[in-house]
This record gives C-alpha cells, sequence and structure tokens, in this order.
C-alpha cells in the first residue's frame, strides 16, 4: 500500500517537473519572439530616423529614402513590421510582390516600387534547402521596403505618377481626390487582399478601364514581334493594285485588328491584291487615326503605319497617366472637348447628348487645358478684337486699306469706351507701345464669332463661338484660331444646354433679329477641355491622334524624372 501511494506521489511529481519545464520553455519562446520583434522594431525606427534629411547621412553616404506615409504608419504601430513576423515573410508580402509585378498594366514600370531589392532578399529567404531565417536587420528593410513600395504604387495610382503642379504638363484642372493611403494599406493588411485594395485605388471609369485594355492588346503585339515596316514605295497603293507591298499592308493591318482575320480576299489574286476588305481595312485605320478616309495609303497613312508599336504604347502610357488626373465628380451634364481629336460632345452620365467638329488654337497658339462652367451664352455677339490681334493684325491692314472699317463693320473705341471716328486716329503712327484704343466688331455675317459665343470664366480668355469660315470644319487637322474654340453646331449646343426651353424656332428668330441678347442657362454646365493623343472609344476602337502641340514627350519625360528612387538616395 505504501509501495502504491509512493509510486502515486512519485508520477504527480514527475507531471509538475515536466508541466514547469515546459512552461518555462514556452515562456523562453514568448520571450524570445518578443525579443525578435522588438529588435525589428528598433531597426525600422533606426531606418526611418536615418532618412530625416536633419539626420547626418550615415557612413558611406547613402541616407534611406521613404515617401511620407511611411513614418506616420510605422508610428501609429509602434514600429513594428506588418509584412513579415518571427518565421519570416507572410502571405501579404507574396500578394504585394504580385500586384508590383502586374503595374505595367497601369502603364508603369514595377522597378519604381523596389521590386529587385524585394525579390532579393524574398529569395535569400527562400534558399536552395528550404528557408533561411532572416535578421532583424534584414526583415525590418524587407518591411520597409514593402510598405513603401505600397505606397509608392498606390500613391501612382490614385493620383498620377507625375506629383507637383501639373500646369507644368499644361494642365490647369483641379486633380482626382485620392483616398487616405494609410487607410488603404490598413484594410489591406487586415483583409489579406492587397491587389483588390491597389485596383480600387485607380479610376474606375470607362475611359481608364477601356485604355487600359488597349494597352494590354498593344503590350501583346509588341511581345509577338510589333508589325511590319511598309516600305515608302507602297504610297499611293488603293483598292485594285496588285503589288507585293499589299501583302505586307494586309499583314500590318491583321496584326493591329484594322483587317479581321478570317477575312479572305475576295478574288483569285492572292494576298497581293488591293480587294474590296483592305480598302475598308485601311478606311477602318484612317478612322481610328483622324485621318482622311478615302482608303488609300497616301504619305499620312503610310507614316501613321510604320510608328512602332512600342512608341503607341508610350503614347497610351501618357494618356492613362492624364486619366489619373482627372476628377469623377462631374455634374449631371458635362461639355467634354478634346483638342487632339477636334471634338466636342455634351454627356450626361454614359449617355452623349451631342457632338460637333471643332476649330481649335494654332501651334504657339495653344488652346488651353482647363475646366470651368457655362453659365450663359450671347447671340450676335460684339468682337472686341484683342490687343495682340489688333497691333499685329488688323493695324498693317487698316494701313493697306482705308476702306476696311466700313468693309469689316468694325468701330474705334477710346480708352473710356467711347466710340470714334477712326480718321481722327494716325494710324501711321500707331505702334505696339502706344495702342490706346479698343477695336470692335459689329454683330454680322463677318463677326469672326458668328451668332453665338458661349462664356465660362477662366483666366485665359477663351470662349466657344460660332464662325463665318464653315469650310475649316472639313478639314481633318483643324488647329486655325488663336486659341479659342469654333464650333460647327453653336445651335444645337445651345439647345442641349438649354434643355429644350426656349424652342429651337425662338432660339432662331432672336438670332436672325440681329440683335445682341443674352441668355442664361437654366443651370451651369461644366466644360472640360482637355488634351488626349490616345484613348479607346465606347466600341472598343482605340483611338490615336497626332500630338499637335507637342504634349507628349515633355510629360513622358517629366514621369521618368519622376520615376520613384530605390530604397536609398545619394546625400
Amino acid at each position: 500500500m505504501v509501495s502504491c501511494i509512493g509510486k502515486t506521489l512519485l508520477v504527480v511529481f514527475s507531471s509538475l517537473v515536466l508541466l514547469m519545464a515546459s512552461s518555462g520553455q514556452n515562456a523562453l519562446l514568448a520571450a524570445g519572439s518578443a525579443m525578435e520583434a522588438d529588435e525589428m522594431a528598433v531597426a525600422i525606427q533606426n531606418r526611418i530616423e536615418a532618412a530625416n534629411p536633419r539626420n547626418p547621412a550615415p557612413s558611406g553616404g547613402e541616407r534611406p529614402s521613404f515617401t511620407p506615409g511611411v513614418k506616420k504608419f510605422y508610428a501609429r504601430h509602434g514600429f513594428r513590421p506588418v509584412w513579415v513576423d518571427r518565421e519570416g515573410p507572410l502571405p501579404t508580402a507574396d500578394a504585394l510582390l504580385n500586384a508590383l509585378q502586374k503595374a505595367p498594366r497601369h502603364g508603369l514600370r514595377p522597378e519604381d516600387y523596389h521590386l529587385a531589392a524585394i525579390e532579393d532578399l524574398l529569395s535569400g529567404f527562400w534558399g536552395f534547402f528550404g528557408r533561411n531565417p532572416l535578421s532583424a536587420e534584414e526583415s525590418a528593410n524587407l518591411d520597409l521596403l514593402l510598405t513603401d513600395a505600397f505606397f509608392r504604387y498606390a500613391s501612382d495610382l490614385a493620383s498620377g505618377r507625375m506629383k507637383g503642379d501639373k500646369r507644368k504638363a499644361h494642365w490647369y484642372l483641379r486633380e482626382r481626390v485620392a483616398p487616405d493611403l494609410g487607410e488603404a494599406l490598413e484594410e489591406a493588411l487586415d483583409s489579406g487582399q492587397v491587389q483588390p485594395v491597389l485596383e480600387s485605388l485607380a479610376p474606375i471609369t470607362p475611359s481608364y478601364i477601356r485604355l487600359r485594355m488597349a494597352l494590354f492588346k498593344y503590350q501583346e503585339i509588341d511581345r509577338r514581334g510589333g508589325w511590319p515596316f511598309i516600305p515608302s514605295d507602297a504610297a499611293g497603293l488603293k483598292k485594285g493594285a496588285k503589288s507585293r507591298r499589299v501583302a505586307l499592308l494586309r499583314k500590318r493591318l491583321k496584326i493591329s485588328g484594322d483587317l479581321n482575320a478570317s477575312d479572305h480576299f475576295e478574288i483569285t489574286g492572292g494576298t497581293d491584291l488591293f480587294d474590296e476588305s483592305l480598302d475598308q481595312a485601311v478606311r477602318t485605320f484612317q478612322q481610328r487615326h483622324g485621318l482622311y478616309a478615302d482608303g488609300a495609303v497616301g504619305p499620312e497613312t503610310l507614316e501613321a503605319l510604320n510608328v512602332p508599336v512600342a512608341q503607341r504604347i508610350r503614347q497610351i502610357e501618357v494618356n492613362l497617366e492624364r486619366l489619373r488626373w482627372i476628377p469623377e465628380d462631374t455634374g449631371d451634364q458635362v461639355v467634354v472637348i478634346n483638342i487632339p481629336e477636334f471634338r466636342l460632345r455634351v454627356l450626361e452620365g454614359s449617355d452623349e447628348l451631342m457632338n460637333s467638329r471643332i476649330v481649335v488654337g494654332k501651334y504657339a497658339q495653344n488652346t488651353p487645358v482647363f475646366e470651368s462652367r457655362i453659365s450663359h451664352f450671347i447671340l450676335n455677339p460684339y468682337w472686341y478684337v484683342p490687343r495682340s490681334i489688333a497691333v499685329d493684325e488688323v493695324v498693317p491692314l487698316i494701313l493697306k486699306y482705308p476702306e476696311y472699317f466700313y468693309w469689316e463693320n468694325m468701330k474705334v473705341l477710346s480708352s473710356s469706351g467711347k466710340v470714334i471716328p477712326p480718321w481722327e486716329v494716325n494710324w501711321e503712327k500707331v505702334t505696339a507701345s502706344n495702342f490706346k484704343y479698343q477695336l470692335r466688331q459689329e454683330p454680322g455675317p463677318k463677326n469672326p464669332l458668328g451668332r453665338i459665343k458661349f462664356i465660362f470664366p477662366n483666366p485665359f480668355d477663351v470662349y466657344l463661338h460660332d464662325t463665318p469660315d464653315r469650310h475649316l470644319f472639313e478639314k481633318t487637322v483643324r488647329s486655325f484660331s488663336h486659341g479659342c474654340i469654333r464650333v460647327e453646331k453653336t445651335t444645337d449646343l445651345a439647345m442641349t444646354l438649354l434643355r429644350g426651353k426656349p424652342s429651337r424656332e425662338e432660339l432662331v428668330s432672336a438670332m436672325d433679329s440681329g440683335e445682341m441678347k443674352t441668355i442664361r442657362l437654366p443651370k451651369a454646365v461644366e466644360i472640360q477641355v482637355l488634351y488626349f493623343t490616345a484613348w479607346a472609344d465606347a466600341d472598343g476602337f482605340v483611338q490615336f491622334r497626332e500630338d499637335i502641340y507637342r504634349y507628349d514627350a515633355p510629360l513622358q519625360l517629366a514621369m521618368e524624372q519622376a520615376a520613384h528612387r530605390t530604397a536609398t538616395e545619394k546625400d
């Protein structure tokens, strides 16, 4: 009996010893984990403090560089790591890496988001024989790189890669409001849905989504080797021609999707015959590039055919960048003008209420890119000749033709606004420095503003107006004005903005009266004057236009100069 009691006590004692040992080991493990986490937190804080430009650079002359949101985010988390733990990188780290590798889908470059450094650290963790533990310093570095990469990529998706004043890119619109990127990171980490959170930061407008799809298409064409070059001796090819260059043209248009791959040449002449299907394909190509669609391969069409696919990709990327700047909170009705397209549209939601051909400013007298609100329009307006036009263009005509004022139905106003006889001015002595008059052309058939002038406040003194020079709307390239925008369908535009009241008959009758009259809109309508040289239309066709003001190349350079620095920069 005593022996049984002794054995029982021995078992109980042994169990207590094992339990105490186990508890001690768990406590040691927990303490070790806490120590490792504290070491990483200290390492993270030290690297962030070293990035402060007020602090001296570390030995070696390099200073870590992080976006402003990084310090705020880690301070809120006690500088503890969020992408790694004592076991190594968390699944969210791989998810972010995967999202960065897909940055080209938005026309962005993965290498601008620490991709090489992140991949190098992750490859060091996954060694040849399995997992290799990272040191506290390596873990801290990886965590910081991932956080900084998230902020940089998220910022580029939400508001564009070019930071700062957009006026350097000739852009005078208010910017798209970016969400709180710190909150976005918190959501990505909590949910584990890193890529969906990042994708939600980019514009969700149909214009952006369609142009992204166009980018993917052209990237695929580039990966497959692009399209062939069409030699200059192909110029002049048109329907009915038979040439060895026709087969090359057919291949070029099939690759870009202008000629359906299933189309068959119509007669037995083979691929070297310029048949009806190829004629239609050339016309489609010409329409997509803003060229005169006659089906013939003229010099302009040949030049557009031979633009390399890599250049078209860059053109799409530049215009995706512009789309990331545009605010999405427009009113229920908006007038949208695309300068390189020479086109005005009135949109209401996803519906197009009307569109019209326009004439824009010539090069060096560029129509500005801006936004405003149309409040009213004037029927039979006066034209107050801008000073520069009056001095440089009108005064020489006055000297040459004494009857000029009679022909043009023009008045001379003094500095006080009083009409004075033109013969009281000694025009031979008028110069740019002493010109103190205002020239005003009366309403009538020769008035360059035509019969309607749409008013919206802006610092450029630009407005929409009618024109007597109707023949200019037949041109494919319509950059002829001094900066204002001439509209072909001004009456249609007025009726659309008025929402049908007064009636069209009443409006035309008021115009025919010849009297100047101001008509206010029932509600001010937003107007956006934009600049896009590449976009995808509602039917999915990728449109390209000439960069008439040469804005694309400087913007592309600005984007490259804004390429995000890697983990360090020279002090």
